[in-house]
């Protein structure tokens, strides 16, 4: 008896056509025949919406397990367009997707869980990047120059590192407090200029070209720190993930500044000159810039920006040390200068007004009423006052400025009194160079300093009070 044997045949369904799926009816579900069915399979489907219907692609295949699994061809981006368009597919571009996914699986990846890893690396790198736009809104400008105080004070250089707070606070975070904190990505070569054109630009009554070019410097120097910080192990942590790719403070030219402002003096005062400012100190209403000035003339023309750092701790029986930060050096240098019973005086009032307390932690003797010190630009301020006074009375020809009070001591102790340079140059901290100098030559020169000074002081007490030459003095009275 002959077996009856009945043949299967595999149908394959039609490949899709736009007018096949425009016809369909919500709820249909079509195949694509286009695609070969040996690893999934493309499917459409058209389903009833609230506003209407909608033709979505599907894909349909069977996993390692054996199971069936049914997922949107492409995610949220699934649905069906005649046309080209974004976030939909045509029957082009779903056969193409279908194929990529077909080819995936007969190497062994599960289309669904391939797509569940891509859609984990892109929450994982969106969480990253919104981290890092949040540490980015704390990389502010002030963040980025405390950085740089931060590396000046690993380095020693304290005081310096004062300074730069103090300008970054008087000069950008009160008058451009919307700069100061915004990032230091987004800080422009102009924002720069416009912090400077504050300080020296054609409107600004008294301009303040020197502490133009410095803050232009600080500025330039944490911004280079910062761009270096990832690749220097000597960084401080504060310097690092700024993410800057220039130097905007760079980028503003010095040239005319400098060429301005930094000009080597020449003006000093004559005796009479001397004289009126010497009795205008006297009559200044603040003792704190009275004191200071004072002590300034008559410890020789120290520099104020070291001078007005001094602190209890700095004065001894016998002497005072005042801190030298010029140059490449790592560590300030002390500037040792006796302690004559006319500079102590001084000193001695200074402290009573600003005592070691809760206040004045440092033991400041320039403290100012909040505790930190008096601002070397205030005192630059009183002496323009003074010469701008001395101007209206007839008293000088020509105004003068702070460094030209330290330029007429030098000139008098020189000319009128004969000190020996090497003397000024101990006396007033010039540069000390030559390898004696630097290297073998320990001594703090106090005998020769004290001296120097006493001749110094005697000769200011002959101008006060008339006496032009020191042979002939008359000792300054102690101060208010």
């Amino acid at each position: 008896m002959a077996t009856s044997v009945t043949t299967l045949k595999r149908t394959v369904g039609k490949p899709l056509t736009t007018a096949a799926i425009a016809a369909m009816k919500p709820g249909q579900v079509l195949s694509d025949g286009a695609i070969d069915t040996g690893a999934g399979r493309l499917k459409i489907r058209k389903r009833q919406t609230k506003t209407g219907s909608v033709s979505e692609w599907l894909f349909i295949y069977w996993g390692s397990t054996g199971k069936r699994a049914t997922m949107l061809l492409n995610g949220k981006a699934s649905r069906y367009s005649p046309k080209v368009q974004e976030g939909f597919l045509t029957i082009a571009e779903a056969r193409l997707l279908a194929r990529k996914l077909q080819a995936g699986l007969q190497t062994g990846v599960d289309p669904a869980a391939q797509r569940e890893l891509e859609k984990a690396s892109v929450q994982k790198a969106q969480a990253t990047a919104v981290a890092k736009l949040h540490e980015l809104k704390k990389k502010t400008l002030q963040a980025l120059m405390d950085a740089y105080v931060d590396s000046l004070k690993a380095k020693g250089k304290a005081r310096s590192a004062y300074d730069v707070e103090n300008m970054v606070q008087n000069h950008i975070a009160k008058p451009f407090p919307e700069l100061v904190s915004s990032s230091a990505t987004a800080v422009t070569a102009r924002d720069v200029s416009t912090i400077l054109t504050r300080l020296v630009g054609p409107d600004t009554a008294t301009k303040k070209g020197r502490t133009a070019l410095k803050l232009r410097s600080y500025m330039a120097a944490a911004f280079k720190l910062a761009l270096g910080a990832e690749l220097d192990p000597m960084a401080p942590a504060s310097a690092i993930g700024f993410d800057l790719t220039m130097n905007p403070a760079a980028a503003v030219p010095a040239t005319k500044m400098a060429a301005a402002f930094h000009k080597v003096g020449e003006r000093t005062l004559t005796v009479d000159e001397l004289r009126n400012y010497l009795i205008r100190l006297e009559l200044l209403p603040s003792p704190i810039h009275r004191l200071a000035l004072e002590l300034q003339i008559m410890s020789g023309g120290q520099r104020l920006q070291q001078l007005i750092r001094l602190t209890h701790a700095d004065v001894t029986d016998g002497a005072f040390t005042l801190y030298d930060p010029k140059g490449k050096r790592a560590q300030p240098r002390a500037h040792v200068l006796p302690l004559l019973p006319e500079l102590r005086d001084r000193i001695e009032q200074l402290k009573a007004i600003n005592p070691v307390s809760e206040r004045n932690a440092k033991g400041n003797v320039f403290a100012s009423t909040g505790g930190s010190i008096i601002n070397a630009e205030t005192l630059s301020g009183v002496v323009h006052g003074i010469s701008m006074a001395m101007l209206k009375a007839k008293e000088s020809m020509t105004p003068f400025r702070g460094g030209d009070i330290r330029r007429t001591c030098e000139t008098m102790m020189a000319g009128t009194l004969g000190i020996h340079k090497d003397t000024r140059a101990q006396l007033l901290s010039h540069g000390i160079s030559g390898v004696q100098d630097k290297v073998y030559d320990k001594s703090n020169h106090m005998k020769t300093k004290e001296a120097a000074l006493r001749a110094w002081i005697d000769y200011l007490g002959a101008v006060r009070h008339g006496v032009e030459h020191a042979s002939n003095v008359v000792p300054l009275q102690a101060a208010k």
